[in-house]
């Protein structure tokens, strides 16, 4: 039977760590972001796995624990835009945590990006403990694995060169040494190490991006002075963590790819033995690989402002880890999205005439608390809405209320406003020029009739005239088609007069829904003008 990809890994990782749940250990689920910018969507994938795991674990009684960490040891490597260059160049190569804020109230620089990471992830509701990098080297943490790679820099040299290729010269050491002159450490490079101290020049021209101070010196390597190089930290973060479970993006994971230069080094260097792993593929933005040096893709505070947290949470759990998302903000991706929703709710409450379990499964993991009963709720849809909302002479509930046939819910109205609020956002942003509607004031000029769709919109004027015919939606669209089948033309050819008369273009929603928004004279009257 097909399961829904979460619940398989976690069946997988249940069989992995049999022993360990059974002793009562607890799983640690690990993951992490380099705070040197905005936090972009595409980052989120990994948070929502990690954390979709954690929960489900523990929703089967499984002790696990999703531990995020906030790297603010990295090397300042790259110039935000936003930031002014005259102000910022001092500290190109610093540790992030020696780079001062932009931002009044702010530890430092990192800590304006991890506040704004923990809003977006907070308001999904995952179960997630953040922790900053830079006092775990403070406190010694890192020690003994900094002492057993500097110990085994040759082995490591081979293990790079065996799995990538990389060629690291024969006096190129696994550390990075904060210089005690400048403060820079993407500027160092360690020349000796004699079991207590390490010897390093802060190399002027070592980086583009940094200028060093060409000062030299000798330094114990323990206690904060240093951080290891990424690939051997990964490593190195797996057994000071105790990590069981983490994943990472398909380009890390591809044959001679960091995560196995990190695989033998946990395993050669540290003895500890690789996390389960869970490679997921790209998060693109309007059909590229988001990247955030090609100012590509949107910031997860922008998006999750866009999107409620349950279906931001469905666009994240919605596909399998190795199919890539597909995410165009200023196209149908936000429509579609709530559709979806829609659909799965179909299936979720068994409405559906044949409902899949696993659809079922991802409505309910969309919600933030997926364990508490979910309401069965009458919802309208985006296109429907998205069309109220722009129209001045109408209102969302009373509409609504209209095509349920009956007053909604308080939790419906609810529903229906924050739909509403989210909607506006995105119509007064993102939504492409489908999507937005004006009433013309007059008929469009460029309204061109042959003689069959005159003579069909002049019937249908009659029809419509009659008081007997109630004005509603469904009675509406069986006269429109009723008069498209005795006048013998197309849909297409019926639809698209009727479109530009009332909206001043070719498409739009249910047509005898949209019609019945009007007044009946208002609509009478436009057919009569459009067809004299």
């Amino acid at each position: 039977m097909h399961m829904f990809w979460a619940d398989q890994l976690v069946e997988d990782i249940s069989q992995a760590y049999e022993k360990e749940i059974s002793a009562g250990e607890t799983l640690i689920i690990r993951d992490e972001k380099t705070l040197s910018g905005r936090v972009h969507i595409g980052s989120l994938r990994g948070i929502v796995i990690h954390g979709l795991l954690a929960q489900i674990l523990s929703d089967k009684g499984i002790k696990a624990k999703f531990l995020f960490e906030l790297n603010d040891f990295d090397p300042m490597d790259g110039m935000p835009v936003f930031l002014d260059k005259s102000e910022y160049d001092q500290h190109m190569g610093k540790s992030l945590y020696s780079v001062p804020a932009h931002k009044e109230g702010f530890e430092n620089f990192p800590m304006v990006f991890a506040q704004e990471l923990e809003e977006v992830v907070g308001a999904l509701g995952l179960p997630i403990e953040f922790y900053k990098l830079r006092p775990l080297y403070l406190e010694g943490k890192f020690d003994t694995e900094i002492k057993d790679a500097l110990d085994n820099a040759d082995k490591i040299r081979s293990i790079y060169k065996e799995v990538s290729g990389g060629e690291k010269p024969e006096n190129w050491y696994p550390l990075s040494v904060i210089c005690e002159k400048c403060g820079k450490i993407g500027t160092t490079q360690v020349t000796g190490w004699d079991g207590k101290k390490v010897s390093y020049t802060c190399r002027k021209h070592m980086v583009t991006w940094a200028e060093g101070c060409e000062h030299e010196g000798s330094v114990s390597p323990f206690g904060g002075t240093a951080k290891l190089p990424w690939k051997a930290e990964w490593a190195a973060k797996w057994k000071v963590m105790n990590v069981h479970i983490e994943g990472a993006g398909k380009d890390h994971c591809a044959a001679g790819g960091s995560r196995e230069i990190g695989k033998r080094i946990s395993e050669e260097i540290f003895k500890y033995n690789e996390p389960f792993n869970i490679p997921y593929e790209f998060f693109n933005i309007a059909g590229k690989k988001m990247s955030a040096s090609k100012g590509l893709g949107s910031s997860a505070k922008e998006i999750s402002d866009m999107l409620p947290p349950t279906l931001l949470r469905l666009l994240m759990i919605r596909k399998q880890p190795n199919q890539p998302i597909d995410f165009d903000p200023k196209g149908k991706t936000i429509p579609n999205l709530f559709d979806e929703y829609d659909r799965l709710s179909d299936h979720y409450f068994k409405r559906h005439k044949e409902p899949y379990e696993d659809f079922a499964r991802i409505f309910q993991m969309a919600h933030i608390d997926s364990s508490s009963n979910i309401e069965d709720l009458w919802r309208m849809r985006f296109t429907t809405l998205s069309f109220i909302l722009q129209m001045p002479h109408l209102n969302e509930v009373e509409e609504a209320e209209k095509l349920k046939g009956e007053p909604l819910t308080n939790k419906e109205i609810e529903s229906l406003n924050e739909r509403a609020l989210y909607m506006r956002k995105w119509l007064d942003t993102l939504a492409p020029d489908e999507y937005k509607y004006v009433i013309p004031e007059s008929t469009p000029s460029d309204l061109k009739l042959n003689d069959a769709q005159n003579t069909a919109l002049l019937t249908l004027k009659d029809v419509l005239s009659n008081p007997k015919l109630e004005w509603d939606g469904m009675e509406i669209h069986q006269a429109i088609h009723l008069v498209k089948e005795e006048q013998g033309i197309s849909p297409k050819e019926l639809f698209q007069p009727l479109y530009k008369i009332f909206l001043g273009r070719t498409s739009g929603p249910q047509v005898g829904w949209f019609l019945s928004t009007f007044e009946r004279d208002d609509v009478t009257k436009r057919l009569m003008a459009a067809c004299c």
